[in-house]
């Protein structure tokens, strides 16, 4: 048979072409994504094989060191060392593999990891663990939620663990954020002077805690800013620049513009503006330039504050708005010093009468005292000393009514003027409550007080009704009960450090018969008892004694046989349900 060759047209030829063009170059791109996934593939290996080589530490040091510019090898190296350490089932490395992959996480994915190793490290503990977690926690607290129950108690936990485990670096790194929460939150500004002097000591000449030593030296003259001891605050202050200027180190030398602001802060109160405003000036730049927001608002506070008591108020608005900006951007509340900024930005539009703006700061101002007066610490009680918040709600409804005249928003207005009077008449009339009932207390005290048959008179029947249950031998009760007359009548209870044991060894008995004929005659514990005999005689003392009254709570604490004002002040209350301090109040003014 015979084939013929029948020529292919030109355009079937060309599709033929092309698609073997198509495929060629296909082949050619798989192979190339093959040799790229293969070297990746080889690079990684190789990396991870690398990794293997490193010993622990190895493997810290080098995370730490490339963790600010490669965040993923980063985690790559935290993670090979927590898998390392779970393979060999070691509870404090792997402590530390979690520590390392928190640090790379936003604050609040980092609480769980804390968790975990506080968890697993709870029985198995060193220097490092669970004391340094407790220590983050209670930055996170203190900074990040400005929860100051949460990072006192994480700091106590801290202490005693850093303590226990004589991790002495650690520790003074916990009394200094201890100083910060006396200093800035409860208003203890004498104990954290002393907490401060004693880290301060602790870091000086050590080369390798120099800017520990440079930070605390700034908190002492912060703290005695408060303390308006403002010779004492340019001491400290040259102290720590003269400390940084010397310094060949550029990350030291940047810490003299933290000294520099603090001494023109220390200017402004030494009421010295001009001078205040030429160190601020000197120092905002650099604030802004690292970021540092907290240095930033107290910046432009205080320039703000210096132009208002120069009379420059178009200056001091202008700072006091850059301000509240940066305030705007904090996930907390505001430091209480610069809820100030609020009422003077309402203050100045209340002047020229911009109604618009003057509510805007009544609402931020009310809004942040009411977040303050909820805490449980001590601001709540300056926010009531300083405010008087009754009036800045009544001012903030006369606003609003002028705001919402003949306009559907009145309504609106005055249902959050409602709920801020609802919240102020709550507190007004918890706070009436209460003092309404300790004045019922302290009359119905009074009137008690007279009566000094009671006590003896229970204490009798007690006696009569016990005598058959008591398991000691009847010549010792009769001896014991003797003795305790004594110790009634010559106020030997009165004495600082009295115990059962104490009081056992001055009567020459056993203590086990002392505090069951206590329990059984007296029908109280022998600290009940003390305390009974304590508390009854201060009563009627500081009736008597009116010199007595014008003692401290300590001295008068002292005189009663306590060694510190705060068990007096419990004990009084436990007994007569009122505090000692409103007590002696009471009695000045009935005289």
């Amino acid at each position: 048979m015979l084939f013929l060759r029948i020529p292919l047209p030109a355009l079937l030829l060309n599709k033929i072409f092309l698609q073997k063009n198509i495929m060629y170059r296909f082949f050619i791109s798989c192979f190339l994504f093959q040799f790229l996934f293969i070297s990746t593939s080889l690079t990684a290996q190789r990396y991870t094989d690398s990794l293997q080589q490193k010993s622990y530490d190895e493997l810290e040091s080098m995370f730490f060191v490339i963790r600010e510019t490669d965040s993923i090898k980063a985690k790559k190296i935290a993670g090979y060392y927590l898998k390392r350490a779970k393979y060999n089932t070691d509870t404090l490395k792997i402590a530390k593999g979690l520590d390392l992959l928190s640090t790379i996480l936003n604050q609040e994915e980092q609480q769980k990891y804390l968790d975990s190793i506080i968890l697993i490290t709870k029985n198995k503990q060193n220097k490092e663990y669970p004391a340094k977690v407790y220590l983050k926690k209670a930055q996170f607290f203190l900074f990040e939620k400005r929860n100051i129950k949460k990072a006192l108690d994480n700091l106590s936990k801290a202490k005693i663990l850093a303590k226990e485990n004589f991790n002495t670096k650690l520790l003074y790194r916990i009394k200094y954020y201890i100083g910060i929460v006396k200093s800035e939150h409860l208003g203890e500004k004498d104990k954290a002077i002393q907490i401060f002097k004693d880290c301060a000591e602790f870091y000086k000449n050590k080369d390798e805690y120099i800017f520990r030593y440079l930070y605390t030296l700034h908190a002492i003259s912060e703290t005695y800013i408060s303390l308006k001891e403002y010779d004492s605050t340019t001491y400290y202050n040259n102290l720590g620049y003269n400390k940084t200027y010397k310094s060949t180190n550029s990350d030291i030398n940047v810490m003299k513009t933290y000294f520099i602001l603090c001494e023109g802060i220390n200017q402004y109160n030494r009421k010295k503006y001009i001078a205040s405003i030429d160190s601020i000036n000197k120092t905002l730049p650099q604030f802004i330039k690292i970021g540092d927001l907290s240095n930033t608002i107290d910046s432009y506070f205080y320039l703000g504050k210096s132009y208002h008591d120069l009379n420059n108020t178009k200056k001091a608005i202008l700072y006091f708005n850059k301000t509240d900006s940066i305030l705007n951007t904090l996930k907390s509340i505001p430091q209480y010093k610069h809820v100030k900024t609020y009422e003077y930005l309402k203050d100045y539009y209340k002047q020229i009468n911009d109604l618009q703006n003057q509510n805007k700061y009544l609402d931020k101002l009310n809004s942040i005292l009411n977040k303050y007066l909820n805490d449980q610490m001590l601001i709540s009680r300056k926010v009531k000393e300083d405010y008087d918040i009754p009036i800045l709600i009544e001012e903030q409804e006369a606003v609003i009514k002028k705001l919402n005249k003949n306009t559907n928003t009145y309504i609106s207005g005055l249902l959050i003027l409602g709920i801020l009077l609802f919240i102020s008449g709550g507190l007004i009339y918890y706070q009436y409550r209460k003092k309404r009932l300790y004045k019922i207390r302290f009359e119905q005290l009074i009137i008690n007080s007279k009566s000094s048959s009671h006590t003896a008179n229970s204490n009798q029947v007690s006696k009569i009704t016990k005598k058959i249950d008591v398991k000691v031998p009847e010549k010792h009760v009769t001896y014991i009960l003797s003795k305790l007359d004594e110790f009634e009548e010559n106020r030997l209870f009165l004495n600082v450090g009295v115990s059962s044991q104490s009081l056992a060894n001055d009567m020459e008995t056993n203590v086990k018969y002392l505090s069951q004929v206590i329990n059984h005659y007296k029908n109280k514990s022998f600290t009940n008892y003390l305390n009974e005999l304590r508390i009854t005689h201060a009563v009627k003392e500081l009736q008597e004694n009116v010199m007595l009254q014008k003692f401290t709570i300590k001295a008068i604490a002292n005189e009663f046989g306590y060694n510190n004002a705060e068990t007096f002040s419990n004990a009084f209350y436990k007994q007569v349900k009122i505090k000692p301090s409103y007590f002696i109040k009471e009695l000045r003014k009935n005289i």
